[in-house]
């Protein structure tokens, strides 16, 4: 009875997540909100709750789909928008991997880590985070559609992949330092935005387990999280 209301608990918090403006979806199906849950859920969760009679789906299956939509998506906005010859383009994809997919994410705000459901003894890992980013790509695909996705995952992350630049990746080269020295994950979070609308200022920190590493400012979100994470790897002696 406790495991079924700890479920009833998580989908409506998935409904609440699923609504926010940036996502769209305020009604989804049973099939499409099974889908979704599956989608956060990573197999040390699917292990511990499931049983040989009534499974639980984790989001390998879902995952491999996301990531193809994900590349297209990518592909096709680095051809319409910064074309080259191929290496130039295969460069740019980088935009798209596990490693750097994460640090994306963590900056946007949207609560996603947090519906991620993992194990007793499982932490989480930017690798996980980013696999459950591509799981719920997948699933809103097939609840969606296409040009859908496509419009979400562009104004979810246009800023970041129209200004991307592979060998300025701040923010990667942090994540694959702290990925090496521990198991946590780098946090950036806006601690201010100042000036008019039109033309406003970003502040961002990044931290690391509640250490406070490095500050940035810019005019994007992307140019202030870069320069947090070029001034944190600056206090830790990797940048002059």
């Amino acid at each position: 009875m406790t495991e079924k209301r700890e479920e009833d608990s998580y989908r409506e918090r998935l409904r609440v997540f699923l609504g926010d403006p940036r996502i769209g979806v305020t009604d989804p199906s049973p099939a499409a909100l099974a889908r979704y849950t599956a989608a956060f859920t990573h197999k040390s969760f699917a292990r511990e709750h499931g049983s040989a009679g009534v499974p639980v789906a984790d989001y390998e299956a879902l995952e491999f789909l996301g990531d193809r939509v994900l590349n297209l998506v990518v592909a096709e906005y680095i051809f319409r928008h910064s074309p080259g010859n191929e290496g130039e383009m295969t460069e740019k994809m980088e935009f798209a991997r596990n490693s750097h997919l994460f640090s994306i994410v963590s900056s946007l705000g949207t609560g996603f880590s947090g519906m991620i459901r993992l194990g007793s003894h499982q932490k989480l890992t930017s690798r996980i985070a980013a696999s459950a980013f591509e799981s719920f790509l997948g699933a809103y695909f097939l609840d969606r559609g296409f040009e859908k996705t496509r419009s979400f995952l562009l104004g979810l992350l246009g800023d970041e992949l129209g200004t991307f630049i592979p060998f300025m990746n701040y923010k990667k080269r942090l994540q694959e330092h702290i990925q090496k020295t521990s198991r946590q994950i780098p946090v950036y979070e806006r601690i201010a935005k100042e000036g008019p609308d039109h033309a406003p200022v970003f502040t961002y920190r990044v931290s690391v387990s509640g250490v406070i590493l490095g500050t940035g400012k810019g005019i994007t979100k992307t140019q202030a999280t870069q320069e947090a994470a070029r001034n944190a790897l600056c206090s830790l002696g990797l940048l002059q």
